[in-house]
């Protein structure tokens, strides 16, 4: 659905007028995004000592709303220099996302090769970047697997990241000195090289409609006091399509060291995605969360109907029901968001997203 619209097939142009010297006869520019809002009804909302609904706009369900570009030089031999600038925004305010980063989604530069791709900057986590396909509602900002575990779509700052595909199998591995750079003394600290460390790597298979893939990510503390604490996942994700419907599955399991925040876990989900026709699609997963200790946790249903209008402009219809146990605090857009522990939540959204 994406239309892409190339910057400088062959030279600089005056679109950017970034100060180009003469560009390299093979080297291109696409510029590219998503533009998403919608409106949002959410009950059991805290305001002061109670809890309301509230309908409000949203930016970014579906997905991110976002502008980048990407570009690429051939640098002969099967060589080429990539690079990727993304960033986030919220359509309702036109605010800058990811805390105010200009190219908060993605920011890299690196040489793709016959023998994998090395790259430089900031990246999606292998979590997010390969393992989203396996959720119905492929880790959506709205209602998915994200609201139980934020890992999910978190990136890293200060990283390399290098991935090669091979037939049907994709390796990937990724290594961070310091995941998050907005932490004062977070991240490459002289002397304390495993502050703010983050380690991922992954392996996919892809074959006809059925797909495997594994994913192994490690965080360590943000702070000398606390660089032996460690968040260790391992998320396993399935699909398997029979003619219009995809039936998706997923395993992640978190361990925490020398720290109880947050409490090791097994969330687990099942879903499927069924394209109806050509414009209609219905997407519905089931997430539950399995605390070590205390036993249980919240589960969480969602539902979601899309209509593509066009290749570019789709309408959808999205809504989820948490229901928590006595502390557990998850609620329909993350957990500790806009939720007391104990209460049950439920979220419609009814929305508009543009892709370019």
């Amino acid at each position: 659905m994406k239309r892409k619209r190339h910057l400088f097939p062959h030279a600089c142009g005056a679109v950017l007028a970034l100060g180009c010297g003469a560009a390299h006869a093979q080297s291109s520019v696409t510029l590219y995004g998503i533009v998403d809002a919608g409106i949002e009804y959410v009950n059991r909302v805290p305001q002061g000592k109670q809890t309301g609904s509230v309908i409000r706009q949203q930016s970014g369900n579906l997905a991110g709303s976002r502008w980048g570009l990407k570009g690429s030089e051939d640098l002969g031999g099967g060589y080429r220099a990539v690079f990727t600038l993304e960033g986030g925004f919220n359509v309702n305010n036109g605010t800058l996302g990811q805390s105010g980063r200009l190219f908060g989604r993605k920011a890299f530069v690196g040489i793709a090769t016959p023998y994998g791709t090395l790259t430089l900057g900031r990246h999606q986590n292998l979590l997010y970047e390969l393992m989203y396909k396996y959720d119905p509602l492929t880790f959506n900002p709205s209602y998915s697997a994200q609201s139980m575990d934020s890992q999910f779509v978190n990136r890293a700052d200060n990283s390399a990241r290098y991935g090669v595909q091979i037939g049907d199998v994709t390796f990937a591995a990724l290594y961070s000195s310091g995941f998050d750079s907005t932490i004062p003394n977070g991240a490459n600290v002289p002397g304390a090289s495993k502050v703010g460390r983050e380690m991922s790597a992954a392996v996919l298979y892809d074959r006809g409609p059925f797909s495997i893939g594994l994913t192994y990510d490690q965080l360590q503390g943000t702070s000398i006091a606390t660089q032996s604490n460690a968040q260790q996942r391992a998320l396993l994700g399935l699909s398997y399509e029979i003619g219009p419907v995809k039936a998706l599955a997923g395993l992640r399991w978190l361990n925490t060291r020398n720290t109880d925040v947050p409490p090791s876990s097994l969330l687990y989900w099942g879903g499927a995605v069924w394209h109806v026709s050509a414009p209609l699609s219905i997407s519905a997963s089931v997430y539950h969360t399995q605390f070590r200790d205390p036993h249980g946790g919240p589960t969480m249903g969602v539902v979601l109907v899309d209509y593509a209008l066009s290749k570019a402009t789709d309408l959808y219809a999205e809504g989820a029901y948490v229901s928590n146990r006595s502390w557990s605090n998850v609620g329909v857009r993350g957990t500790g968001v806009d939720i007391e522990p104990g209460m049950n939540q439920a979220g419609v959204t009814l929305g508009i997203r543009h892709t370019f």
